[in-house]
């Protein structure tokens, strides 16, 4: 790669980071492409030269969202120095707290809807994915193992996780509170049962 086309990508991530902000603070349909020049500081002829279109600057956004959402989460659940309860803390909130208490929720959720089109599928094989690797450790450290005399699975221990931390997320009014909620609930997954 040559130092222009070296140049030129670090320029294109730059606006997508740069919209990314944009796209947060006041959602897809008030989000102008002057906007995002602004925070870009690039002028709105130099923004088009990257993305002819503010959907497929958009959809640029949302691919990296994706793959930054895809990247914390399971560095935070494929942690080995951290214990599995921690781990899977960890694990939601890269998942689901990454906007507690910092996007207003309308605005988040107009976000989701305007993606849904071209990113529900890759949306929805995250979700499966984290489940199923969230179910994995729970196997691997015998937490899982524990749950068996009650009648639960590890993709059921799991996949009440997953949902218990996307309830929080919608009704934690700041991160910590988030946190706390996640943590209780990770720590009544991975507490050892007494028969």
């Amino acid at each position: 790669m040559d130092d222009t086309a070296a140049g030129g990508s670090a320029r294109r991530e730059g606006i997508v980071r740069a919209a990314t902000g944009a796209f947060l603070r006041f959602g897809f349909r008030k989000t102008s492409m002057e906007d995002v020049a602004k925070a870009a500081v690039i002028s709105r002829q130099g923004l088009y030269l990257h993305f002819e279109t503010k959907e497929a600057l958009f959809r640029a956004v949302v691919e990296q969202m994706l793959a930054d959402l895809r990247s914390t989460t399971w560095e935070a659940l494929d942690r080995e120095d951290v214990e599995a309860g921690e781990r899977l803390a960890r694990a939601l909130e890269a998942f689901h707290g990454v906007t507690v208490g910092t996007v207003n929720r309308e605005v988040y959720s107009e976000l989701l809807s305007s993606a849904r089109s071209f990113a529900l599928d890759r949306m929805s094989r995250m979700e499966e994915e984290f489940v199923a690797g969230m179910a994995a450790l729970l196997t691997s450290t015998g937490h899982a193992a524990a749950w068996e005399g009650a009648g639960l699975s590890a993709a059921e221990l799991a996949q009440n996780l997953f949902d218990a931390s996307a309830g929080a997320k919608h009704e934690s009014g700041s991160l910590d509170d988030y946190r706390r909620r996640v943590r209780v609930a990770t720590r009544i997954i991975t507490s050892r049962l007494r028969g």
